[in-house]
């Protein structure tokens, strides 16, 4: 089986395979539009019905067949991702973002204080 696909037993739905950057591109974009849709609750991620849509139309955008369980666990993890991001940011006012590579950007000097620094 490829590893970018889920087959329908229990044992392969449990943890979901996100290999293909796009794939967490498109599910960031698919719940900015739930949430811009007002299918958020207030200490939610989404709502049932944002979680449905979500659902079908990541399958529809992307061919993978994730359950709701798999898709809330990239949010969780994701979540954690930005939190972390957003902490390493207010600690380090150099960095910036290179939305073109995807990559933190940061002068020479900073990265070359982090490298003596470990």
């Amino acid at each position: 089986m490829d590893n970018n696909t889920t087959s329908n037993s229990e044992a392969n739905k449990a943890r979901a395979l996100w290999g293909d950057p796009s794939w967490t591109t498109t599910f960031c974009n698919l719940c900015v539009e739930e949430i811009e849709a007002r299918n958020k609750r207030i200490f939610a991620a989404l709502s049932a019905k944002g979680w449905s849509n979500l659902v079908i139309k990541f399958c529809d955008e992307t061919g993978l067949n994730y359950e709701k369980d798999q898709l809330k666990n990239r949010w969780d993890v994701l979540k954690v991702e930005w939190r972390a991001w957003e902490k390493l940011k207010g600690l380090h006012t150099n960095l910036g973002w290179d939305v073109v590579k995807g990559t933190t950007d940061a002068s020479d000097d900073w990265w070359n204080m982090k490298l003596k620094a470990s």
